[in-house]
């Protein structure tokens, strides 16, 4: 049993009554029903892609997306969707040990060019997907403000994943595993939350976000770190059989893990705060996407059991 102080939120809850007074039940019903028809959008999007995308994950990526902006609509809520479930699709395929390492550093090499404008491979659904996201994300109403922003996250993603399939290989034949603070450093780009947050404020109409984006830098690599934690702490067991390392497999015991998970966090949602008074919107979505992020993985391991 995963000890709830772990993931840095407090989830005791007294009984029906004390959950009933904790939620909007007018918001969460919005969200409920804007999410119906993404779910469905999705299931198109994803179907005609084929592995390593699967039809499976539209429910969770779409309620995702509409949970980190419920005020917006399901149209608006698509590319963060689409955003999702491209992290799961490379992160299973990056993590494939089927695919040859040669192939991921090739795949990997053609990803990173797509991110800065390159034509995708047509046969490669991870790099189509991709770059309709990018084209999607250049053409937001705030692309001129994040856009730039968006590209060195994704580009975070994609090297973070190669590095932990890295790291995952040389581990195999009795290679030195990497410190914890260079996982650390790549592990808030593989998690992909900063890739999803920055697409969605690129979706966002918001005019104070040119001025905000250097405040929010800090807030999204806490929350990067903190998810990040949080999945190490959930998927520890399938990924030491998976043969992949995690912060606990480089030393961390679940009780550090819990501390420094705290930490991030608590400074994320504290600088978050004050930026929410000056423009709410964008400083709520990553205070949403991330709660979400740690809220699954005190629940199951997100992506991976369904």
């Amino acid at each position: 049993m995963l000890k709830p102080r772990w993931f840095g939120l407090d989830v005791t809850v007294g009984g029906p009554a004390d959950a009933h007074r904790s939620l909007d039940i007018l918001a969460a019903a919005d969200a409920a029903t804007t999410v119906i028809p993404l779910i469905g959008r999705m299931a198109r999007w994803i179907g005609p892609l084929g592995a390593p995308f699967y039809p499976d994950l539209a429910p969770l990526c779409s309620l995702m997306a509409v949970h980190g902006t419920p005020w917006l609509p399901s149209s608006t809520c698509y590319l963060a969707a689409r955003a999702a479930a491209w992290l799961q699709a490379i992160d299973a395929w990056s993590d494939d040990h089927g695919t040859e390492p040669a192939a991921v550093e090739s795949g990997v090499a053609h990803y990173l060019e797509v991110v800065r404008g390159a034509a995708p491979d047509p046969g490669d659904p991870l790099a189509v997907s991709l770059a309709e996201i990018r084209d999607d994300v250049r053409g937001g109403p705030s692309a001129a403000a994040v856009f730039e922003r968006w590209q060195e996250a994704t580009e975070a993603t994609i090297v973070g994943m190669r590095f932990e399939r890295r790291i995952a290989d040389a581990a195999a034949v009795g290679g030195r595993p990497p410190e914890l603070a260079e996982y650390l450093r790549h592990g808030a780009g593989s998690i992909g939350l900063a890739m999803m947050v920055t697409a969605t404020w690129s979706s966002m109409e918001e005019p104070e976000l040119p001025e905000l984006i250097p405040d929010l830098r800090q807030p999204l690599y806490d929350a990067s770190i903190a998810v990040r934690l949080a999945n190490d702490l959930r998927g520890h067991r399938r990924e030491q059989a998976e043969g992949n390392l995690d912060a606990l497999a480089l030393g961390l015991s679940p009780e550090e893990l819990g501390d420094l998970l705290d930490e991030h966090l608590t400074r994320c949602l504290q600088r978050l705060r004050s930026l929410a008074a000056a423009s709410p919107g964008p400083a709520l979505a990553l205070e949403r996407l991330a709660i979400w992020s740690i809220r699954q993985y005190q629940r199951f391991d997100a992506g991976h059991v369904y």
